[in-house]
């Protein structure tokens, strides 16, 4: 092997050496959600998004979530991205609670591994109800409690329920001129 193959081999082992302790240096621990997060909710279409109120939200590996602070609030998560793996920075939300007569929607996006923010949506069926909301979810560890005891009663007449009110919002007006 003549001098400049020696030279060329070193300068490539030490490429790739070089390469292999970047790679390395930003290495980091997976981004999931997975763990107890308490989530504070501002509202979106107030000039100084004031602070609505907060949830604690139990993110399963199985994809699935549910509130430890809020009966009947669930629902499937999975993150979105274009690394390697599949999973990035986002983790995108559906779910119902008041036995499915309310629904939610989000996508966040983590800002370090502890920390999340992002845009929550909720709506009765019927959109009498509609909520645009930003939220900040701070994560409170990898153990979560039992989901919030739900409220129901099995012998009520279902017919009577008034879901709107279990989100503290009054009646929607559901005719086409906005009056009862």
């Amino acid at each position: 092997m003549n001098a400049f193959s020696k030279l060329a081999c070193a300068a490539v082992a030490a490429l790739a050496l070089a390469l292999c302790a970047t790679g390395a240096a930003f290495a980091q621990a997976p981004n999931n959600p997975v763990g107890l997060w308490n989530f504070q909710a501002y509202a979106d279409n107030s000039a100084n998004l004031f602070a609505m109120g907060n949830q604690n939200i139990c993110f399963l590996a199985n994809g699935t979530w549910y509130g430890t602070t809020f009966p009947n609030w669930n629902g499937r998560w999975f993150q979105k991205g274009n690394n390697v793996a599949g999973n990035g920075d986002r983790v995108r939300i559906v779910g119902n609670w008041a036995f499915g007569a309310g629904n939610d929607s989000a996508e966040i996006s983590f800002i370090n591994l502890s920390l999340m923010t992002g845009g929550w949506h909720e709506w009765t069926d019927g959109f009498g109800i509609v909520f645009w909301i930003q939220i900040t979810g701070r994560k409170l560890g990898t153990n979560c409690p039992p989901p919030a005891s739900p409220e129901f009663d099995a012998t009520a007449d279902e017919t009577q329920r008034r879901p709107w009110e279990e989100k503290g919002a009054e009646e929607p007006v559901c005719s086409p001129t906005g009056t009862p």
